[in-house]
């Protein structure tokens, strides 16, 4: 098929465009990754040459136990968001519907979400610190007993830190949860309350049903967000106190030189994210 010169030059100013994306996506992305999956498979340094050690990078991780106690640790911060999804739920069925001052609301409850991990971090030190605020109230309230060091305690140092998760990311949750109870037909609660049901009810057989995959949507972001976990421990403790997480360790083999080792773990991380991102992808589309 002939095309003409006008065509021609469409063509062309469209592979153009389409070429330096691609160009840009293919060095910047593609090829890093690739070049990265073959280093896990090394023990390069970043400086000799590179000589190729097969699996032991990865029988290393999910053999040692030094290793694998870095996911363990982020079984806390999977933990955490229990209660963190719950308190998003609750409150934002309290502030469902219209009323005076629901923006102010919405902004109070997010505020958390959109602090720096640095303000975040400096806040929970002094929080748990020795003559911190919560040893403080602990003494208050008569409750010495449960006064403790809870940064250098090596038996509380990662659900303290674990915690903190609750408070900082209970927000993103948050707008989720309200942004689909909003979405709910106002006829459905005013035929349930024309049959008899209370708020429980309501709650139970409306809300919930229609919240349901935006749920399990917070749920895979909680299991990737966990195993990415970098800031808050880092800045706290420096990973330190039985604190490191997989993040953390590819941080400090970079540090130490140890590049091979670092592209291993990366590439374990990259799989259970992507595994999760897949997850929700198909969730989005089947609710579609």
């Amino acid at each position: 098929m002939a095309y003409s010169a006008v065509e021609k030059q469409k063509l062309l100013i469209i592979i153009t465009f389409l070429a330096v994306p691609l160009l840009l996506l293919l060095v910047f992305s593609y090829i890093p990754i690739i070049f990265n999956i073959f280093l896990s498979f090394s023990n390069w340094d970043g400086i000799s040459k590179i000589r190729i050690i097969g699996l032991r990078n990865y029988q290393r991780i999910f053999s040692d136990p030094q290793y694998i106690m870095l996911f363990r640790n982020c079984l806390w911060y999977m933990l955490a968001a229990i209660p963190q999804l719950l308190l998003s739920f609750v409150l934002a069925i309290l502030v469902n519907g219209k009323f005076r001052g629901l923006n102010v609301y919405k902004a109070i409850l997010i505020f958390p979400y959109l602090l720096n991990g640095i303000i975040v971090s400096a806040v929970f030190i002094l929080f748990y610190q020795n003559s911190g605020t919560l040893n403080t109230l602990l003494n208050s309230a008569g409750l010495n007993f449960f006064t403790r060091n809870w940064l250098q305690d090596l038996r509380v140092v990662n659900p303290a830190i674990a915690s903190i998760s609750i408070w900082r990311y209970y927000g993103m949750a948050f707008v989720m949860f309200f942004g689909s109870l909003q979405s709910i037909p106002a006829e459905l609660y005013e035929s349930a309350a024309i049959d008899g049901c209370n708020k429980w009810h309501e709650i139970w057989y409306i809300s919930i049903p229609f919240i349901r995959k935006v749920l399990f949507i917070n749920i895979l972001l909680s299991v990737s967000g966990s195993i990415q976990v970098f800031e808050i421990p880092y800045i706290m403790l420096g990973g330190s106190n039985g604190t490191a997480t997989p993040v953390i360790q590819i941080q400090q083999s970079m540090t130490d030189n140890r590049v091979g080792f670092a592209a291993a773990m990366s590439v374990v991380v990259f799989l259970v994210v992507l595994i999760s991102v897949g997850l929700q992808r198909l969730l989005v589309k089947e609710e579609a």
